[in-house]
């Protein structure tokens, strides 16, 4: 099997980009009023180009990362309940990607009509941060599990 070289620094790399997420979360909801005003400033703009590229590039490279390197060290456990809570990470990273195109493409349509109805623009960002609150929550309720934790002692020697 590939793991990385050091699980440990690896999570640590995770938790960086969970952090980064909720960071970028949170800019965003600051600015949704502005957008859907057509009031965004230069400033606000560059911000959105940040955050949208976050999310095109890092983010897709982060659930690869996970799923290529943590995902199998985890599944090496043998362990049932392991196995099924690594198959609801797969599917949230699925839905995430999904749902961050949906909406990258309500922020783009909110950009080019700006006043135009606010709600499906709202209604996305609020499925995204909901479905990306929970998926934090399971990632990190096995992270910190004593035998995640002695398995990344393990192999981090």
């Amino acid at each position: 099997m590939n793991f990385p070289a050091s699980p440990m620094a690896s999570l640590k790399l995770q938790d960086v980009t969970h952090q980064l997420v909720q960071e970028f979360i949170a800019e965003l909801q600051e600015m949704l009023e502005d957008l859907t005003a057509g009031e965004m400033s230069a400033q606000q703009q560059k911000v959105l180009d940040k955050i949208i590229g976050f999310f095109d590039k890092e983010m897709a490279e982060h659930d690869l990362e996970e799923e290529n390197d943590i995902f199998p060290m985890l599944l090496s456990m043998q362990d049932a309940q392991m196995d099924e809570q690594v198959s609801v990470l797969r599917a949230d990273h699925e839905a995430l990607r999904l749902g961050w195109q949906e909406l990258k493409y309500r922020i783009e349509l909110m950009l080019s009509t700006p006043r135009s109805d606010p709600a499906p623009l709202y209604a996305s960002f609020a499925n995204y941060t909901q479905r990306f609150a929970s998926h934090l929550v399971l990632e990190e309720s096995i992270q910190f599990s004593p035998e995640v934790q002695a398995l990344l002692q393990r192999w981090d020697g």
